[in-house]
């Protein structure tokens, strides 16, 4: 059965049986995720995000309505940057 699809929707051609399903390969992560999902991420609130976004610390694009979209890869990085360990926690030895 041929399909005809754009991003999200599978639609059989005219003519085909109904019951039969296309599938089309969907990607396992989204490549923007929303100011939710970010603040979750950043175990921060929505507002900060937005806020961080609008003073140019987070990089997003906006939808044709308006909306700010986040790049998932950068995000990501980002995430993984601030959950490395770092030397701060640590007891420094003093020698004399």
């Amino acid at each position: 059965m041929a399909c005809v699809s754009d991003e999200r929707r599978v639609v059989p051609d005219v003519g085909q049986s109904a019951g039969m399903e296309c599938m089309v390969p969907q990607p396992t992560e989204p490549r923007y995720l929303r100011t939710a999902q970010v603040a979750e991420l950043l175990h921060v609130s929505p507002k900060t995000v937005s806020r961080w976004a609008q003073e140019g610390r987070l990089p997003y694009l906006r939808t044709l309505g308006g909306h700010r979209r986040y790049p998932n890869a950068e995000i990501r990085a980002l995430v993984e940057t601030l959950t490395e360990p770092s030397t701060a926690g640590q007891s420094l030895t003093w020698s004399s």
